[in-house]
């Protein structure tokens, strides 16, 4: 459906809970998620049921996040009965691959065709610090099960923050070389614990155009290119020759706002129709009270959709843990 900007917003970015086996610095401010009972969490059921009502006005295309989506039991037999539901045209998921090998098969019947997975660092002791426990070789044998398999469109996602990994920017884009997959290159949002400091302290931040003058003097490098079938917020470059490709996404530098076209669940039952904003409209109590009904359900989605911002204006208090980000 069209938002109050012409916007076609069909697209549903659902976090399916906040637990999570990893604590990356920039998703979380401190030493400990701050996590919520699970009875505060939605159900699987009633996720299910948002879902059909967002699909009843032209949502065709949902993103299952979490936290790591792959830590709540039940999520690929939640996917499997979502693509049933008439109309769905795209499954995706969003995870930081460390449970990815054992769970790829049931992804593949389920559904799924879209494989975002984080790697933020090829360096194995880096990688667990970023991560504050990571096992990076886990995690590499995610994507291998995941590429073995031949089914999944494969996505690589590295927020890149001065000097902790801008100097890998070269190695992590080596690997399109020769496998295909698309390396995608995330400006950083100051949140979590590397939030920006004070007017004397470098920005963490490096934005694209950096990032392609480094890839420039090491790589011939073609722009332009048509990448990975998606509407996400990436554009996309390409080494020449390379099987795979590479994606730029500048939430910081150059926002994507007039083309966005999503809105998100969260795991405890709120719609926000923008990431970086406070706006939040609450169903999980309202679902579960005697008010409830299913076609006001589908008005509320819609009102959420209405009520899209033209534009973020983000917090800098905001963790991404607490919204799928």
């Amino acid at each position: 459906m069209k938002d109050s900007f012409g916007r076609n917003v069909h697209s549903m970015r659902i976090s399916v809970t906040d637990r999570c086996n990893m604590r990356c610095d920039y998703c979380v401010s401190g030493d400990k998620l701050q996590l919520r009972p699970a009875q505060e969490l939605l159900s699987l059921e009633e996720i299910e049921t948002i879902v059909r009502a967002a699909g009843t006005l032209g949502f065709d295309t949902f993103r299952f996040t979490g936290g790591e989506p792959l830590v709540r039991e039940g999520v690929p037999g939640l996917i499997e009965r979502v693509g049933a539901l008439p109309g769905i045209r795209k499954l995706s998921l969003s995870t930081n691959g460390s449970l990815l090998a054992r769970h790829v098969d049931q992804l593949a019947d389920a559904g799924v065709t879209g494989l975002n997975i984080s790697l933020d660092s090829l360096v194995t002791e880096r990688f667990r610090r970023i991560t504050r426990g990571g096992n990076l070789a886990r995690v590499l044998e995610g994507i291998g099960a995941a590429l073995r398999k031949d089914r999944f469109t494969v996505k690589l996602n590295a927020v890149i923050v001065r000097g902790i990994n801008d100097d890998e920017l070269d190695e992590l884009a080596s690997l399109t070389l020769n496998q295909p997959l698309t390396v995608r290159f995330i400006e950083y949002m100051p949140f979590g614990a590397w939030r920006a400091g004070g007017e004397n302290e470098p920005d963490p931040t490096i934005s694209t155009q950096e990032m392609m003058q480094v890839l420039e003097r090491r790589f011939d490098v073609e722009e332009n290119v048509s990448g990975p079938v998606g509407e996400g917020p990436a554009r996309y470059v390409k080494i020449k020759g390379a099987e795979g490709f590479i994606g730029l996404i500048s939430p910081v530098y150059q926002p994507f706002c007039e083309r966005c076209n999503r809105i998100r669940l969260t795991s405890d039952g709120h719609i926000k129709s923008c990431l970086l904003q406070d706006d939040r409209f609450a169903l999980r109590d309202w679902m579960r009270g005697p008010e409830y009904s299913y076609s006001e359900l589908v008005m509320r989605v819609r009102d959420a959709v209405l009520l899209k911002p033209r534009e973020h204006s983000y917090s800098r208090g905001l963790d991404m843990s607490t919204v799928g980000g």
